[in-house]
């Protein structure tokens, strides 16, 4: 008997051990559901997450009590109900096996704001960031900031966090955001929070769903990234430096003799010529390795023994800079394509009059050289005393020529990989609820603007879609002027992205920020991002607040009539009447039949403006603001610039 029962009880200790013990798993939700966070007012929010199978859930939060029970994949979610505003800061417990408690909650409104630099720029690059900074006590102004990411497929969660705006926090806000948060907050004394959700050089169709993409053949072709080869962004950067650092040439280092080429005394009228910025294989020299640069600028008696910058915008590829035979800077690309080159002149090479400057590029693989697309001037500066421009031709001479080096093969930036974007930063938001979106892109499409007609209108009502509302305001910015301006009527440049914009706003509740006038002709980031945050407030407000007297535009191009030898053009969004900036009416051009435009001369007429050039006894067709820097001058008395237009269609 004894024998049998410790038989029996080993065994049962046996079974014991083999049984699976119960698997529980914390109940957990996404980033977005975390301290300082702020809920939408007004509507019903999904608060979900993941637990263990089976395991009862309870949500809590301003009186509600919400309990469901998570399926067999661990996944639960309840519905709120709307929620209105507190008079102070709330806590969500969620309580399943474990509690979670989210502090510091405020209930309002909620914007995504997306797109790609001139959106992602921070407000410490802003004018007058110093003050802007030290005045952002605004602790009912949350933002959470997106960790930048691509993925091959949507995702359903992401990294980031809510920040309480302050002084320490909303240097890295996205400033176009901030002033509009800043903007509406203050008119309504409401709380905000910004989804912060934008990357530099990103591209439209990046931001789109890949089912959109693949409904229509006239925009973006699918992306082929393979979801299980680039999961993310960080493994994707790792491949393609890898494909370009096996391709790309090694710079052996500057050959000796070759020093004696950056000092003054060095005879170069035996070197060729090149304009300054500009590629090497664009001005003909179709090599890659190490090319050096020189110029000659005169700097007045009074710079000479104070230290100075060497501003030399953009270069492709690796570089080191010389002030009078010294060496100031040396400065890798690490496989970035380019880098932009602002230099310390220590005062003790700053002289009187002549001064060399001498810059060896060494390209490594693809084009080389100053870049051309980024017009920043090439300027010496010193604090206090001014600038002085470099020349726009200098000389150069190959220090060492290799063949091209060829890549086995080609992947595109992460962030203009079709739905790459949206996949990672978009689509894991769109079960919370929000007020409705802000958007600044466009630079990265501005080549396809017929493409970008249909491609935007398609971004903006899949986003919608998603979020489960087709009438979500969508607020964006029309692209700022930028780079030199035209002599003559040209072509239009970013003129005709302008007008793939402005025909969004056929879409109901979307908004147009124009920037025409506040833009800047040697910066693709223009640092004016009040007025910006402050234009797509002025939507939000008479669309979403109710306030129906504000003046959300500039004048919008309405009808035009040929009068004789002058056209009269008419708008809407009049504003209280139009308005100069200067003695007269500039932007303006003019053609016949034969659309050759010729400069006009205009003047305001009531609420319309006559548009003539004494050259065209017939004129047929009117052109405003159509250039990539235009000059511009009409506003309504709200001062807000005329939207550029055309009636050549």
């Amino acid at each position: 008997m004894r024998y049998y029962i410790q038989r029996t009880g080993c065994f049962l200790l046996f079974l014991l051990a083999c049984t699976p013990a119960p698997i529980y798993a914390d109940v957990s939700l996404p980033s977005i559901f975390s301290d300082n966070m702020v809920l939408q007012q007004g509507k019903t929010i999904p608060v979900y997450g993941t637990a263990a199978p089976a395991e009862k859930v309870i949500v809590e939060i301003g009186g509600q009590q919400k309990e469901t029970t998570a399926d067999a994949a661990g996944k639960w979610q309840v519905i709120l109900d709307p929620l209105s505003r507190q008079p102070a800061p709330t806590t969500m417990r969620v309580a399943g096996e474990n509690v979670v408690q989210i502090k510091n909650v405020l209930i309002g409104d909620v914007w995504l704001a997306s797109g790609q630099s001139n959106m992602e720029m921070r407000v410490r690059e802003v004018n007058n960031a110093a003050e802007e900074i030290r005045n952002a006590n605004y602790p009912e102004i949350r933002f959470f900031m997106v960790k930048r990411d691509m993925a091959s497929a949507p995702g359903k969660d992401t990294a980031g966090e809510w920040l309480v705006c302050s002084p320490e926090t909303v240097q890295t806000f996205s400033a176009v955001a901030y002033f509009f948060a800043r903007e509406i907050h203050q008119s309504y004394n409401l709380p905000i929070g910004v989804i912060n959700s934008a990357v530099g050089a990103s591209s439209c169709e990046a931001w789109t769903p890949r089912e959109v993409l693949a409904a229509d053949k006239s925009l973006p072709a699918p992306s082929t990234v393979s979801p299980t080869e680039y999961p993310d962004w960080q493994t994707y950067k790792a491949v393609r430096k890898q494909i370009y650092d096996s391709a790309a040439h090694k710079d052996p280092g500057i050959i000796p003799e070759c020093l004696a080429w950056a000092t003054p005394e060095y005879d170069v009228s035996g070197w060729k010529e090149m304009r300054v910025p500009g590629n090497f294989e664009a001005q003909g020299l179709n090599i890659d390795g190490a090319v050096w640069f020189r110029t000659e600028v005169d700097l007045p008696a009074n710079w000479a023994g104070k230290d100075a910058q060497l501003y030399l915008s953009l270069i492709t590829q690796n570089s080191v800079a010389y002030v009078n035979g010294t060496e100031i800077a040396r400065t890798e690309n690490n496989g970035r394509q380019y880098v932009f080159r602002t230099h310390k002149i220590p005062g003790k090479l700053v002289k009187a009059g002549r001064n060399v400057i001498a810059v060896r590029i060494f390209n490594e693989i693809d084009q080389g050289g100053f870049y051309p697309s980024y017009p920043a001037p090439l300027k010496v500066s010193q604090k206090g005393a001014g600038e002085v421009m470099l020349p726009k031709v200098w000389k150069y001479k190959v220090e060492l020529g290799l063949e091209p080096a060829k890549m086995s093969r080609r992947l595109p930036f992460g962030y203009k990989v079709p739905s790459a974007l949206y996949n990672a930063m978009i689509a894991p938001f769109t079960k919370y609820p929000i007020r409705g979106f802000l958007w600044y892109q466009g630079e990265s499409n501005a080549g396809r603007a017929q493409q970008h007609t249909l491609l935007f209108p398609a971004m903006i009502r899949s986003w919608r879609k998603l979020w489960g509302d087709d009438s979500l305001p969508f607020y964006f910015v029309q692209l700022a002027s930028y780079q030199k301006r035209e002599t003559e009527p040209g072509e239009g440049g970013w003129a005709w992205i302008r007008e793939s914009q402005a025909k969004t706003l056929d879409l109901p509740h979307t908004g147009m920020a124009v920037t025409i006038d506040i833009g800047d002709a040697t910066n693709v980031h223009p640092k004016n991002k009040q007025d910006v945050g402050k234009r797509l407030a002025l939507w939000a407000k008479r669309d979403c607040y109710g306030d129906t007297d504000t003046v959300v535009s500039g004048l919008q191009f309405s009808s035009a009539t040929v009068e004789g030898d002058r056209i009269r053009i008419k708008f809407k969004h009049l504003g209280g009447g139009l308005k100069s900036k200067g003695e007269e009416l500039k932007g303006f051009a003019i053609a016949g039949p034969d659309k050759v435009f010729r400069w006009a001369k205009a003047k305001i007429d009531g609420d319309s403006v006559l548009v003539w050039n004494e050259s065209i006894a017939k004129p047929a067709f009117v052109r405003y603001a159509w250039a990539t820097n235009p000059e511009c001058s009409l506003y309504n008395a709200a001062g807000l610039p005329a939207v550029p237009f055309r009636t050549d269609k």
